[in-house]
């Protein structure tokens, strides 16, 4: 939170750029940079270096990459020539950055990103928002979440439901459950689920949704009329950073379940780099 409140985010029209968890990250930081008022948009990294021109409208940009080394990242960025923030848990970058926010203590050797995504997650939220109820945290994911997870519904189908700043969230925990778990996962935004994947549900689909709006309380009574084991979790601020270690801790669980090395999943890199 200290490093957060030393190095507030830009406030100019800003362009977030991240490559897989990285990408959800940026999507929650240009969300609730436009709660506050801010132009701001999320794209992968790869989409703003095969196309340079959606940058036309930004100012700066801010880029999220654990290792600082994504090839995608350093690519866009030296196709867009707009100035460039980097946020990553490395101090040995190179790039063509004019400002480096180094996340030390958020540093994993893992392939998998749990710390690093959920320390991003806070230095994010802190910084966009100022939310004080943010550092209260620490000492709660050590009271409230022991063993909790473990005690999830299992299924054959899994699907993360989330809105707003939850939408980056739900799609880093059907990441999460796919890379660690081998588990067939995929998030949605909660309402669009109405909109084809709900012929997908029964009664082996387990469905965990973010919930940030009244509207998603009809939702999930639907769902659950259909069959679907739903697990109702907080998708605001100051609790979806709960919400999220509670689903990294499913997906670590039930890898060891399946036998599997969560932090190793088969054919990943700890960086992308072609």
């Amino acid at each position: 939170m200290e490093l957060a409140a030393k190095n507030g985010l830009p406030r100019e029209p800003t362009l977030f750029l991240g490559s897989g968890s990285s990408y959800f990250l940026a999507q929650v930081a240009a969300h609730l940079s436009r709660l506050e008022g801010r132009l701001a948009l999320a794209l992968p990294s790869a989409e703003a270096m095969l196309f340079p021109e959606v940058a036309r409208s930004f100012s700066v940009v801010v880029g999220i990459s654990r290792s600082g080394r994504t090839t995608e990242l350093l690519r866009a960025v030296g196709c867009l020539g707009l100035p460039a923030w980097l946020l990553t848990t490395r101090e040995e970058v190179e790039g063509p950055f004019t400002r480096v926010v180094v996340l030390s203590e958020a540093r994993e050797e893992a392939i998998v990103q749990t710390r690093s995504f959920s320390s991003a997650f806070l230095y994010l939220a802190y910084a966009l928002t100022g939310e004080e109820r943010l550092k209260e945290l620490p000492e709660r994911f050590i009271a409230e979440l022991d063993g909790e997870s473990s005690r999830f519904p299992t299924g054959a189908r899994y699907f993360f439901l989330g809105s707003g700043a939850a939408w980056g969230v739900a799609q880093e925990a059907a990441l999460k459950l796919k890379e660690a778990a081998l588990a067939w996962a995929e998030a949605f935004q909660s309402l669009e689920f109405r909109h084809g994947p709900k012929s997908l549900v029964d009664g082996d689909t387990v469905i965990f949704l973010l919930e940030s709006h009244p509207l998603e309380e009809d939702l999930a009574r639907e769902l659950q009329a259909l069959g679907a084991k739903v697990v109702r979790l907080p998708g605001t601020l100051p609790e979806l950073p709960l919400s999220l270690a509670r689903l990294q801790l499913f997906a670590h669980h039930m890898a060891l379940l399946r036998g599997l090395d969560p932090d190793h999943p088969r054919h990943l890199t700890y960086a992308v780099e072609i």
